[in-house]
């Protein structure tokens, strides 16, 4: 095969992918997990046989391939016995007072690395690195931006049609939790928020890309130019994805998600104001200050966060016992995968929230819980770097450009946001499409292009 069939070959395994992976209930099941793992893996590989690379996406493979073997080491670190006495967890002393066992101890509560721990991991890596590899070329970036958008547009118009029509059943099966709420093909209606937000803010970013192309100086003359007619069926349709996606996050009734969503399209939005309005920084802090007041003024009188709250009591006793947990065990964790195994007997009698709690319901607080605080911190700075890198991106490019990273710096500040409450990012089914779109946001905007004269190109309907 030639290398433009391999790099052909690649692309359309990573749009596979992220079109199909929210697909099966998430893809939160092991068959899922190894299926996706094997894939993207092939992908990789085809990506590093095809895709050339420049000095600064080197760079950033570089510095994500340094916190994936940081992430392995310390990995490893735990479940090897007796290499740290002093960081032994007491859990293996006792199993030998009561039980008479000879077990060696080791960091970790667990004797090994549980394998969906593994199988998730391997997600992240190979989700990242085959979105990187098509981000290396922009046309390859204009068909995965595409293929994303209108994905998620589908399973947004399929989980509104699922809620009138099926509402008991989620795909073929038994609905069992968020009977009454959107889910789409998701189990959780939170991770479904994410998803379908996500799809919002791409859509939202192209109607105002088109928006922004009409040439009128008034209302007479948008309605008379001929040139405007074209345009403005493509607004059209592009602001009623933008539509359908929004009323379908409402009816998810996710309050994290809402929220969350809403902040990342006020600074994808925000990232697409021509040049001239940024000018004058006054004029920048009394919109977003403007922005913001409107945005959280609507959200307070809005579904569950209008008649609950933002926060649940739950939520923050789970907070409260895994930070006692971290302030414990700051510098190596309580082992990886260890969170759903700890937690049963860290439950107090005064605890209220009922149910099975197998996530802290703060990917960061997890993994700080589980590998301790110096790798979430480098987890927090990588995070806050990638959104700096799309939003640098975003105000140096012009047309379509602008609007790919614009939209995916919101997507990457809705995510980030909501995995501070929430577990999003732990499910396959979301964590493979985020991977992807911020491996191929991160690469296109370290990749070396000449910036074009600031003319705004418009996309087919709905591209």
């Amino acid at each position: 095969m030639t290398v433009k069939a391999i790099g052909s070959v690649q692309l359309w395994v990573t749009i596979g992918a992220l079109t199909l992976a929210p697909l099966f209930f998430g893809s939160v099941d092991r068959v899922w997990v190894s299926v996706w793992t094997v894939v993207l893996s092939f992908g990789t590989i085809c990506g590093v046989a095809a895709a050339p690379l420049s000095a600064g996406q080197r760079r950033v493979l570089l510095v994500l391939s340094l916190i994936a073997a940081a992430y392995v080491l310390v990995a490893v670190i735990q479940v090897i016995p007796g290499l740290l006495s002093g960081l032994d967890d007491p859990i293996w002393l006792r199993t030998k007072d009561l039980l008479g066992l000879d077990v060696a101890p080791r960091i970790s509560s667990r004797a090994e690395i549980p394998p969906i721990a593994i199988g998730h991991f391997l997600l992240a890596v190979t989700s990242l690195l085959c979105g990187f590899f098509v981000g290396t070329s922009r046309r390859k970036t204009d068909k995965l931006i595409i293929a994303a958008r209108y994905s998620i547009l589908l399973y947004a118009i399929y989980g509104l049609a699922a809620l009138a029509l099926t509402p008991d059943l989620l795909l073929w099966a038994p609905k069992v939790a968020y009977r009454g709420s959107l889910t789409a093909t998701f189990v959780n209606h939170n991770t479904a928020a994410t998803f379908i937000g996500a799809g919002m803010i791409l859509c939202s970013c192209a109607a105002f890309l088109t928006l922004q192309s009409l040439q009128w100086s008034s209302l007479r003359v948008l309605l008379l130019t001929p040139a405007n007619e074209a345009v403005a069926f493509e607004l059209v349709l592009r602001a009623s994805a933008a539509l359908i996606c929004l009323f379908a996050l409402l009816l998810t009734g996710s309050r994290g998600g809402l929220i969350c969503s809403s902040l990342g399209l006020l600074v994808a939005l925000g990232l697409m104001v021509p040049h001239q309005f940024r000018a004058r920084s006054w004029v920048v802090a009394g919109s977003i200050i403007a922005a913001l007041t409107v945005t959280f003024a609507w959200l307070s009188g809005t579904g569950r966060i209008g008649s609950q709250g933002a926060f649940d009591v739950g939520r923050w006793a789970v907070y409260e016992i895994s930070l006692e947990v971290i302030r414990q065990r700051p510098l190596l964790g309580a082992g990886l995968g260890t969170f759903a195994d700890l937690f049963p007997s860290l439950r107090t009698t005064d605890f209220e929230s009922w149910g099975v709690w197998d996530f802290a319901h703060s990917t960061i607080l997890e993994i700080a819980f589980e590998m301790g605080i110096p790798l979430a911190l480098a987890f927090v700075l990588a995070a806050l770097a990638s959104v700096l890198v799309l939003a640098r991106a975003a105000l140096r490019s012009v047309d379509r450009r602008r609007s790919s990273f614009a939209a995916l710096a919101g997507i990457a500040v809705l995510t980030y946001l909501h995995a501070t409450i929430d577990f999003s990012l732990q499910i396959p089914g979301y964590a493979i499409v985020f991977g992807i779109l911020l491996g191929c946001g991160l690469a296109q905007a370290t990749a070396e292009h000449r910036i074009k004269s600031p003319t705004l190109a418009v996309e087919p309907a709905l591209r």
